[in-house]
């Protein structure tokens, strides 16, 4: 036994704590061996520990010995090789995260999320003095904390009262709501928000079934809801009903609010169905509530296959007054048409949903966030534009969720368009009769549908020059003399070494066109006077200050450069991964320039660590250029090992160089 009376301080204290689980033969999962283990149960392939470190921000040494200590306690859960690491066992992967809910917490945000769980989740008065001696921190601590805990409740317009040392939280209902729904998101995003994770949260309700019941009940009145807003109104819902059980009742705010019969007539089936299999009898507030978050995420069933004109009737002048300043944004700053008839239904509806959520002051959490920023950098940067046009109209701040519910209505659209843009041309020589060489074409059209187009079918070489701007030509017959470009020769009867010919060239040409454009964006965009080697920033904030003053310096920006980046941060962080890419919305500079920041130790951007700033001033003229080398940069860097080798450049020459060769 140790005796905590001799213990000198409060970090002793948990370790002696530590100790003795240990002893008893129990693990000890903090949070930086969760976050490891989540790591490689998200990423199937082998990861180094230099990967792990950069992409978590602990130390290469620490990773290996937290990945040492978590195989301690599951024997061969993680394969090691000179590959890296690899979860093998994930039943035992499972099992380790199961029982997170026991963990002792450990830090001061740890600590506050306990104490609003008991103040709040369980809505229970609790004595100051129970809170130190349950948490293993001193009195004078806990008060230090409690301060946080105050401005936390604050930004929820919630109050934190004590009277005769127990302490007790006032404010509205819906704001206590809102506050439980935002600490099980944050808690449970490393788990990928499945039901099993957030089933603790709710013991006395089966998860599962809740799901089948209102899964059936929107099938039942023809209301269609995807999967990640499915997921967010089982987390209002089951709030709902243990906030209910409680005793606490949502006032209704509004009697004049009424819903369309479909959502009526689902909420009513919930509502009895809830009562009938878990006792529980939800208020007239919290059906009105769940109602305006029903329709506000839900869509007619049909519109999966049918035809937009059936749904022209849903879409108000408001929307279409909307997406038409959505349109010309997006158009004017990325020259990017939004102008799709089954985009742009889709999208209206999503708009009209996101209207009501914003006068009904619903939030929507999406669990996959993270992965989509860093997944889809250009795309995502669009969407923040969109948020910036609806936040200007009606003076809202639209987080991060909603934007990435944007980034998936508009990125197949955007990729689309992206391919088609990516293509080369070609022109076909194939002296033949007209039926023969429009067979030769079709087949060679599909064959090339995502990476070229066939611009001409010409006899002979003479023919050429009736054409311009082609970047390859395929031909049966041999050329002389030869032309400018690339020549693809194959047989007329189209064979399999032909069609192998011809994709290996296309790929070739493609990767070769798109290196000598790149490299003539890059060296036109960065500059020796631009490009900085661990500088000691400690903060993004520091980064920015910097870097723009660098560029207003040397004359490419205008004093006003630095607060127009700080504009666009406030509506999302521009930190993508291992990277940050700083910028104003509008295209501004008076002169087109990168400058780059490179840190082998990485500094905190947002919630990301970050190695490597690029700072983008961008002439209006160079409006393309931003599309280019935005989605360029953020394709190459998406490489942990192109990112390791480019943080080891010690110039720009060298930096160029090196961007370069992950092309070819």
């Amino acid at each position: 036994e140790i005796s905590l009376g001799l213990v000198g301080s409060e970090m002793c204290i948990r370790d002696s704590i530590s100790i003795i689980m240990s002893k008893n033969g129990g693990f000890v999962m903090t949070n930086k061996k969760l976050d490891v283990l989540n790591y490689l149960q998200k990423n199937s392939t082998w990861k180094t520990a230099a990967e792990i470190s950069s992409a978590l921000g602990y130390s290469v040494r620490s990773i290996k010995s937290y990945i040492h200590e978590l195989n301690e306690e599951k024997p061969d859960m993680i394969l090691s090789s000179k590959k890296g690491f690899l979860l093998k066992d994930y039943p035992a992967a499972n099992e380790l995260t199961s029982g997170l809910q026991s963990i002792l917490p450990q830090t001061k945000e740890e600590r506050i999320s306990y104490i609003i769980k008991k103040l709040v989740a369980e809505d229970t008065p609790y004595d100051l003095d129970q809170f130190a001696d349950d948490l293993y921190i001193s009195p004078l601590t806990l008060q230090n904390e409690l301060s946080d805990l105050k401005s936390e409740l604050s930004e929820y317009d919630l109050v934190l009262k004590t009277k005769n040392n127990i302490a007790f939280v006032i404010g509205n209902e819906r704001n206590k709501k809102r506050l439980i729904s935002s600490m099980i998101y944050h808690e449970t995003k490393s788990f990928n928000c499945t039901l099993s994770s957030i089933q603790p949260y709710f013991p006395a309700y089966d998860l599962k079934i809740l799901k089948k019941l209102i899964t059936t009940d929107m099938v039942t009145n023809n209301l269609f809801m995807d999967d990640f807003l499915l997921f967010n109104f089982i987390i209002h819902v089951a709030i709902s009903m243990q906030r209910s059980s409680y005793e606490n009742q949502l006032n209704v705010e509004n009697s004049e609010m009424t819903f369309p019969e479909d959502i009526q007539n689902t909420i009513h089936s919930l509502v009895e169905e809830v009562r009938k299999y878990f006792s529980v009898t939800l208020s007239a507030g919290d059906q009105q509530e769940l109602s305006a978050l029903l329709m506000s995420q839900t869509y007619p069933r049909e519109i999966i296959t049918s035809c937009a004109q059936n749904f022209e009737d849903m879409i108000t002048d408001e929307v279409n007054t909307l997406f038409e300043l959505i349109q010309n944004k997006v158009r004017h700053l990325f020259s990017i048409n939004l102008n799709s008839e089954k985009f742009s239904l889709r999208f209206k509806l999503h708009l009209r949903n996101l209207l009501i959520r914003i006068r009904n002051n619903i939030s929507l959490r999406n669990p996959q966030i993270a992965t989509i920023k860093s997944s889809y950098p250009f795309i995502y940067e669009i969407a923040v534009s969109i948020a910036n046009v609806i936040n200007q109209q009606y003076q809202v701040e639209l987080n991060e969720d909603e934007i990435a519910y944007i980034v998936l209505h508009i990125g197949v659209l955007i990729e689309e368009q992206k391919a088609y843009s990516n293509k080369i041309s070609v022109l076909l020589v194939h002296p033949q009769n007209g039926l023969y060489q429009l067979n030769l074409a079709d087949k060679i059209k599909l064959l090339l549908e995502q990476d070229a187009i066939i611009t001409g079918i010409v006899s002979s070489t003479d023919e050429l020059g009736f054409y311009r701007d082609y970047d390859a030509v395929i031909s049966t017959i041999p050329l002389y003399p030869l032309p400018a470009v690339p020549v693809i020769y194959i047989s007329e009867q189209l064979q399999t070494k032909d069609i192998s010919n011809i994709i290996d060239n296309i790929n070739r040409i493609k990767s070769l066109h798109m290196k000598i454009i790149v490299e003539q964006k890059l060296r036109y965009l960065f500059r020796d006077d631009l490009f900085f080697c661990q500088e000691p920033f400690h903060s993004e904030n520091e980064a920015i200050d910097f870097l723009a003053g660098q560029l207003e310096e040397k004359g490419m920006v205008s004093s006003e450069f630095k607060q127009l980046i700080l504009e666009r941060e406030s509506i999302s962080p521009s930190s993508y991964g291992n990277i940050a890419i700083p910028h104003p919305l509008e295209r501004c500079a008076e002169s087109s320039a990168i400058a780059v920041s490179i840190h082998p130790t990485p500094i905190r951007w947002g919630s990301n660590n970050v190695n490597i700033i690029f700072m983008l001033a961008i002439h209006p003229s160079d409006q393309m250029l931003f599309n280019d080398i935005f989605a360029f940069v953020t394709q190459i860097i998406a490489n942990n090992h192109y990112l390791q080798t480019l943080i080891t450049a010690s110039s720009c020459q060298e930096f160029i160089d090196l961007l370069l060769s992950y092309l070819s």
